[in-house]
């Protein structure tokens, strides 16, 4: 759920190539970024303002973001999406992968499992950590394969990792792994891939006609 905006881009970096990185060369990494480069409800809207720019046809071909940005994004820009019992969620960048992390209230989700042997007493709020690769699924969806996880600072055996996910709220498809986050791909996006500390992204060369074809 954290990933609806961000992976489905990451996914056709992987699908369609990446590009020269000299062509993004005069790109701003983060318009609009506070000095404290902490999320926030103006940026996310700044962000998603740049974003269905892009999109539409309405601006340049090309969009780069900081992990500030889409981490304002996740926050502020879906109410709802957000489990009740997730807190301050973050992405970053880190060259191809992508790190998300929250705090997560224990009582809100009681179908985690049972942690005692690995963490000792569950503390009623936990900072969690997951690293994933991505991997294509079908023509719609792609998947983000969860690699490493923590909880408390403590790596989880990876044969865990699956409950975790459904604890959290995991839906899939029968082929998706059950390692994994299922994320429908955004219409009007081409590619997109991370390099370093941010996320470039590329417009679709028919976006136009999708935006026409959405009015319609």
């Amino acid at each position: 759920m954290l990933l609806v905006f961000l992976i489905p881009a990451i996914y056709a970096g992987f699908k369609w190539g990446l590009p020269p990185i000299n062509r993004f060369l005069d790109s701003n990494p983060c318009e609009g970024c506070a000095e404290d480069g902490q999320p926030s409800v103006s940026l996310s809207d700044l962000t998603m303002d740049r974003f269905e720019r892009l999109r539409g046809g309405e601006s340049n071909d090309k969009l780069v973001l900081a992990s500030v940005e889409v981490s304002s994004v996740v926050r502020y820009a879906v109410p709802g999406i957000i489990p009740l019992g997730l807190l301050e969620p973050r992405v970053e960048f880190e060259e191809e992968r992508v790190r998300l992390s929250a705090l997560v209230i224990a009582e809100k989700f009681p179908g985690l499992p049972k942690l005692d042997e690995i963490i000792g007493l569950l503390p009623d709020t936990i900072a969690v950590e997951m690293q994933g690769m991505i991997a294509p699924l079908d023509q719609g969806h792609f998947s983000l394969i969860i690699n490493r996880l923590w909880m408390a600072k403590i790596p989880i055996p990876s044969s865990l990792i699956p409950a975790i996910l459904t604890a959290f709220g995991r839906e899939g498809r029968r082929a998706l792994p059950r390692n994994a986050l299922l994320i429908p791909k955004p219409d009007g996006i081409e590619s997109v891939f991370v390099r370093a500390d941010s996320l470039f992204l590329l417009a679709n060369p028919e976006r136009e006609e999708h935006a026409r074809d959405g009015d319609d």
